[in-house]
């Protein structure tokens, strides 16, 4: 009897455990990561060794962080993904200790919008996407093809018993990357849902705040369209705003001034305006075909 009564209560619970992990999923919450030091969570292991993908969500303001990685534990292999160079995405990843393949995604995310991310991993070849516009791919020169993997997938950071653990990394470098800031929802591998396994300094958040009021790219009170005009590109350094105007043919904070503002110029004006002023109204003759006062 008392062993039926356990059985059913470990069933029950079990049964709840997967009732709040499946509404997990529907609500389709997303892990807030407040950027702190010691946060990391962990998600079951990725067999990607060959053929396999996996992908998630991302929305941060940062420039820099840590945003995946797993290894073989300390030996050869392992992937790596962070935010670098001004919010850009970094994947780096290497096979049988060869030298590490590394690609640099060309546009930045940190502008606190939503962005969809997608890592493919095929033998040798690693692919990533991002929001279904930009792919980019990198080969490792390796003499074996496969990937081997050891440790769960790590999101946002690492534990801080790994990271004091060096002979576990097969990265080392990794220790030292940033935590990152912000929120990722809807991990999925090979296109069903990941659920974490556990974590530390990391918070569920259903629909994730901004305290700051919106992103520091969005448009401002009166709804202009964006901080940066004239179709530049804005991004998020240091939670402020950057735009790049290189591709605009306008200049200025917020890519505002271009050729007509400097016909504008001040000095430009003044020449214009005392033109007028001289056709327009009385003054003085001056040159040396003048012989006299001029006529109004």
């Amino acid at each position: 009897m008392g062993t039926a009564l356990l059985q059913r209560g470990g069933c029950f619970l079990l049964c709840l455990s997967l009732l709040l992990l499946g509404c997990w999923a529907e609500l389709g919450s997303g892990l807030e990561f407040p950027g702190a030091e010691g946060q990391w969570t962990r998600f079951p292991k990725w067999n990607a060794c060959c053929e396999s993908e996996m992908s998630f969500q991302l929305k941060t303001r940062s420039a820099r962080g840590l945003v995946l990685y797993f290894d073989d534990e300390g030996f050869c292999d392992f992937l790596e993904l962070i935010l670098t160079r001004g919010g850009r995405l970094q994947l780096s990843f290497s096979i049988f200790c060869a030298e590490p393949a590394t690609l640099l995604a060309d546009t930045p995310v940190n502008d606190g919008a939503w962005h969809s991310v997608r890592i493919r991993r095929q033998f040798r070849n690693t692919t990533l996407f991002i929001d279904q516009v930009e792919a980019k791919w990198v080969e490792v020169k390796s003499k074996r093809r496969d990937m081997t993997v050891f440790s769960g997938l790590f999101v946002g950071g690492l534990p801080p018993e790994l990271r004091a653990a060096a002979l576990k990394l097969t990265l080392a470098s990794v220790r030292e990357r940033e935590p990152f800031k912000g929120w990722i929802r809807d991990v999925r591998v090979n296109s069903s849902q990941a659920l974490p396994v556990d974590s530390g300094e990391v918070k569920l958040d259903d629909e994730p705040s901004n305290s700051g009021g919106g992103s520091p790219c969005e448009a401002g009170e009166e709804g202009e369209g964006g901080v940066c005009l004239n179709g530049g590109v804005c991004s998020v350094v240091d939670d402020q705003a950057v735009c790049d105007c290189s591709r605009t043919g306008f200049r200025g904070k917020d890519c505002s001034q271009g050729k007509a503002d400097e016909a504008r110029a001040p000095g430009a004006s003044a020449g214009r305006g005392a033109g007028r002023q001289g056709e327009a109204g009385p003054g003085r003759c001056m040159g040396p075909a003048c012989s006299g006062e001029c006529s109004k």
